[in-house]
């Protein structure tokens, strides 16, 4: 299993648990592990990717159908509307064209 070090931001007990719920949804549904990956991961070509921004990352959550079953429809859905709050306080105070 890998755990990386999340951000400043990050919820360590929400991530903890998103990450045993991965983890116990995965047994439970029998997957199959990927290969271990070996070599330098900055470079790799075959490694999945995580979303890049906060847009396809609230994307994600929204889509997540483990994670609505293992937190429940309104802590997803609480979530989604602080990203969604959040990208447009951005948004709001970026310079035109950036």
């Amino acid at each position: 299993m890998e755990c990386r070090i999340g951000g400043a931001d990050l919820n360590p007990y929400l991530a903890f648990a998103a990450l045993l719920a991965a983890g116990l949804s995965g047994v439970e549904q029998k997957l199959e592990l990927e290969p271990p990956f070996v070599g330098d991961a900055y470079h790799g070509e075959r490694l999945r990717e995580i979303p890049k921004t906060l847009r396809e990352a609230t994307e994600t959550l929204r889509g997540s159908k483990m994670l609505r079953q293992a937190f429940g429809e309104a802590v997803v859905d609480h979530y989604v509307h602080a990203a969604e709050w959040e990208q447009g306080e951005y948004d709001d105070a970026s310079p035109i064209g950036s």
